[in-house]
């Protein structure tokens, strides 16, 4: 046998030799994914500020206690898409800084931050009571 025939041989017996059997645990299962709707907050910037808030100050314990977090930065992102455009009317300067701190608030639960969710929280209260003002 030649040496290449003989070298490729013996790499191919060691490659194969790598591959063990494929095991199955019966015994774990797998959630389905249950799909959720939700439904955009309705109110005054006055009414629904207040409570954006309050989920902003939650969020970082919920990320520290390993809690629904994501579920909190959704409901922050569904309380501003329901104010924001009132914002844009009345206090058009301020709408980078809420956007950009809401934006925080979601990718502090994506990268479990909660650091992150605390200075998002900060702002987002310095925002409301100036918007409230």
């Amino acid at each position: 046998m030649r040496p290449v025939a003989l070298a490729a041989s013996a790499a191919a017996l060691l490659v194969l030799g790598a591959c063990g059997p494929t095991t199955y645990d019966a015994t774990v299962t797998t959630e389905v994914a249950v799909a959720t709707t939700t439904t955009l907050p309705t109110g005054t910037a006055a009414e629904l500020m207040p409570r954006l808030v309050d989920e902003a100050a939650a969020l970082s314990q919920l990320i520290s206690a390993k809690g629904d977090d994501l579920a909190a930065a959704q409901r922050i992102a569904a309380l501003w898409d329901a104010v924001s455009q009132e914002v844009a009317k009345t206090r058009p300067e301020l709408l980078g800084d809420f956007e950009a701190n809401v934006a925080r608030c979601r990718k502090a639960a994506d990268r479990n931050r909660p650091a992150d969710a605390d200075k998002a929280y900060l702002n987002l209260e310095a925002l409301v009571g100036a918007y409230l003002s």
